[in-house]
């Protein structure tokens, strides 16, 4: 639950009320799910709703979920373009050069 939590504070205030309609879409998918199981429906037109309920919801998630990597994405582009900005020409040629080794090596391994 910690992790959850952690996540949440971590979105913008206006993504934080679209998770949480997802999550209430996927419960709710997932509860008439189980009630149909309950009432031992079967059947398209028994399914439909929840099906599409959690669909939603998990499209909904997925949204903000990209939504927030491409916030970070971008503010980090920012703090990292401002800081090459202030370095020489040679001196930002050898950090790009460093940073990239270290992150080859961190992909592939050597």
């Amino acid at each position: 639950m910690e992790a959850i939590e952690r996540w949440r504070e971590s979105l913008p205030t206006e993504a934080q009320a679209e998770a949480a309609t997802a999550a209430v879409a996927i419960g709710g998918g997932l509860l008439v799910g189980a009630l149909m199981i309950s009432r031992k429906r079967r059947g398209f037109s028994a399914w439909a709703i929840p099906g599409a309920l959690f669909g939603l919801g998990i499209v909904l998630l997925l949204d903000v979920v990209f939504d927030a990597r491409t916030e970070r994405i971008e503010a980090a582009e920012g703090r990292i373009s401002a800081e090459l900005a202030s370095l020489d020409p040679i001196a930002r040629a050898q950090v790009l050069r460093s940073v990239g080794e270290q992150q080859v090596e961190a992909v592939f391994g050597e």
